[in-house]
């Protein structure tokens, strides 16, 4: 059995400007279960202890689709994709017969030993009679409109069939195979069914997930045997949300079913059945959760998507959901003789736990992702799997090799492995491994125990129940730890501290004003106010580690090698820097960002990195209009700016609005512009003012006006 954990494993940093030693915890269900387990039980309650362990048994088929267990201890076997009938007498297996059809689905055997078999597809129900001279192989009857014999219960001398496609219970005279439909309920497939103590029969549908109880009252007359005309009544205990009623126990007053949903529509009924998705009566919680066809099915494949619940239906009608799985479905049910429900799960290889205190432990992790069918009535606790045929035996008492091993660890970084403390009781062994692989390999190191720390001649003793140790596992990225069970062990928790290597900070990019893009560093300038000198500089930067960082800037004109320092005598915190440009002469400059991470690593372990932004340009000075002449109706001039190109003209008359003037050549290309303006005809004879405005690429904006004479 594989991967049990039912920790969490949690990631934890300490405070960047602390040295930066961290943690790694597994505290939690979620985190051991992340981790592989053998012959260890993971406990909702966030602990791990030593169990039971289990021993494979070689079936050779595609899967061991369904099993009972006879009065003598023998378990049956029904297989699949040849519908093989197998025994297991608690040491080694045989094959007993090959019946009609695909899949064995269902098995049930008398009280005097016969074993009765349903099979997929066809409706056929066959009964072989172990004996000392040899097993008898006989087809008891063929169900009449029936092609999926999904569940047998057989009580005296009736055998009861639930049955698909259409849905119905079958009533079976287990000595003659007289058959009759003892009730339709009207739905396509009936999967699971179960007797109660009272005598009546419980029966799971799919496609609508709805559990019936089937009332039976009067006595069969004595010609037509078990199968005579009896009085049936039926009425629905609960719909549930999802698509199946997969399997069916029933212990006192008290009755566990397992529900599932499935993601699309396989084109096969569940682990046997599925259906189109239909939302209405019980909703599923799933922790933080198939169409029916009437074609003939296939096995379920271990790659098919769906989650499950289990739910508890009390005597007085209350439904309770005890435990659910987002990621996978249940596939059969078993409650014990202390009231713990056994649960197997058909696409993550497990076996769960639901103890009477709602405790729910992860038992069984298997290779072969589908656990099919459970038969742990008798001497020999069986399970049969998918995925790859076999049986597997739970052994009793734990096993001498329990351990659980924790997933790898990545520290993302090299790192240096300090201390490992735990919290357990009992037999507890604990190891590590390290390496620089993402999976295990010949590369990692050995498993190797933790040295015992020498405590410090004032240091208080550990606190009963815990261990510290110092890692000895050689530097790396990767780690894993695993623990050995002895009798009796528990761990309830484990922290390992490790410091990552320092990563040196990078800074990626460098924007200068509002235009990243250019050379030019534009001043920020709100509408209707002068222009401001302000350029906004800001820088990104890939902080691997996530270090506290802290930047110094530093600027110099293009050209030169001097750099001058920005942003005052301490480095600044944000990844911004408002810079007052107004002293500094117009001209072609770049700038300088570097980062640091020197708060939160030692002096002599921080590291730096810079980068040097483009050149551009700092333009404050307005632009100028030269040689304004006007020889009424014609008005001359030139627009210039020392660094950057005129963008915008406009003119004015006596006060009026400005109105755009285009440049002599048509195109604002270039710091020099030639302008010529015609003015309005028929002004009225006098003085008159005309202005002229010009703006370079910068915003800085430049005017002037003169007056002439209208004769």
């Amino acid at each position: 059995m594989k991967r049990f954990v039912p920790l969490l494993l949690l990631f934890v940093g300490l405070p960047a400007h602390a040295v930066s030693t961290r943690t790694w915890r597994v505290t939690n269900y979620k985190d051991f279960d992340e981790g592989e387990a053998n012959g260890v039980l993971l406990s909702s309650l966030g602990d791990a202890s030593s169990g039971f362990g289990s021993s494979r048994v070689e079936v050779p088929e595609a899967e061991v689709f369904s099993s009972a267990t006879a009065p003598d201890g023998t378990v049956w076997l029904g297989t699949g994709d040849q519908a093989e009938l197998y025994a297991w007498d608690g040491k080694a297996t045989r094959k007993v017969a090959r019946l009609d059809g695909v899949l064995i689905a269902s098995l049930a055997v008398g009280p005097d030993g016969t074993v009765f078999a349903g099979t997929v597809p066809g409706g056929r129900i066959f009964a072989v009679k172990p004996g000392k001279g040899g097993d008898g192989k006989r087809e008891l009857c063929k169900l009449e409109g029936a092609e999926h014999v999904w569940a047998l219960v057989v009580d005296k001398g009736t055998l009861y069939a639930a049955t698909g496609p259409n849905g119905r219970i079958y009533a079976i005279d287990a000595t003659t195979g007289k058959n009759r439909v003892l009730w339709d309920s009207g739905e396509k497939h009936l999967l699971s069914l179960a007797r109660t103590a009272d005598g009546a029969l419980l029966a799971g549908s799919a496609d609508d997930a709805i559990l019936y109880r089937v009332e039976l009252s009067g006595a069969p007359p004595k010609d037509g045997g078990a199968v005579g005309p009896v009085s049936v009544s039926a009425r629905a205990l609960h719909d549930f949300d999802g698509d199946e009623v997969r399997a069916i126990a029933v212990r006192g007053n008290t009755t566990w079913v397992a529900v599932n949903e499935f993601d699309k529509k396989p084109g096969v009924p569940g682990a046997a059945a599925a259906a189109a998705t239909k939302l209405r009566g019980t909703k599923m919680v799933l922790p933080p959760s198939p169409a029916v066809s009437t074609t003939p099915p296939a096995p379920p494949g271990r790659d098919r998507k769906g989650h499950g619940a289990v739910y508890r239906l009390d005597g007085d009608g209350r439904v309770e959901q005890l435990h659910a799985l987002s990621d996978s479905y249940f596939t059969a049910l078993h409650v014990d003789a202390e009231g713990t429900v056994w649960a197997a799960a058909g696409s993550n290889g497990r076996v769960y736990l639901i103890r009477p205190d709602r405790t729910i432990v992860t038992a069984l992790d298997l290779p072969e992702r589908q656990i099919l069918t459970l038969a742990l009535d008798g001497p020999h606790r069986t399970l049969g799997t998918g995925d790859a045929g076999a049986l597997y035996q739970i052994e009793v008492g734990p096993p001498k090799d329990a351990t659980w091993s924790s997933k790898v660890f990545d520290a993302a970084f090299p790192s240096k492995w300090g201390n490992a403390r735990w919290s357990s009781s009992g037999s507890l062994a604990v190891e590590t491994r390290a390496g620089n692989t993402a999976r295990p390999d010949k590369t990692w190191s050995a498993w190797q125990a933790p040295a015992r720390s020498k405590p410090e001649a004032d240091a208080p003793p550990p606190p009963s129940g815990q261990s510290l140790a110092h890692i000895v596992s050689p530097s790396g990225r990767y780690l894993q730890l695993r623990a050995r069970f002895g009798k009796g062990a528990v761990l309830r928790d484990v922290t390992v501290y490790f410091q990552p290597q320092n990563q040196r900070p990078r800074v990626t990019d460098i924007a200068v004003g509002d235009d990243p893009g250019g050379r030019l560093a534009k001043a920020a300038r709100a509408a209707g106010k002068p222009r401001s000198p302000i350029v906004k500089v800001q820088w990104k930067v890939d902080n691997p580690d996530d270090d506290e960082l802290v930047y110094r800037l530093w600027f110099r004109e293009e050209g030169e090698q001097n750099w001058k320092p920005l942003g005052g005598p301490e480095p600044l915190t944000t990844k911004s820097w408002d810079w007052n440009t107004e002293a500094i002469p117009d001209g072609n400059y770049v700038l300088k960002v570097v980062a640091s991470d020197e708060r939160s690593n030692p002096k002599e372990e921080h590291l730096e990195h810079e980068l040097i932004s483009a050149p551009f340009l700092i333009d404050n000075r307005k632009p100028e209009v030269a040689g304004l002449s006007v020889s009424y109706p014609f008005a001359t001039g030139t627009a210039r700016d020392s660094f950057s190109p005129v963008t915008e003209l406009s003119w004015s008359l006596d006060g009026g609005d400005f109105q755009p003037l285009a440049p002599r050549d048509g195109v604002f290309d270039d710091t020099v512009e030639e302008f010529s303006l015609k003015l309005p005809a028929g002004l009225a004879p006098g003085t008159h003012t005309l202005a002229i405005r010009c703006a370079d690429a910068a915003d800085n904006v430049g005017a002037v006006q003169s007056s002439f004479r209208v004769k």
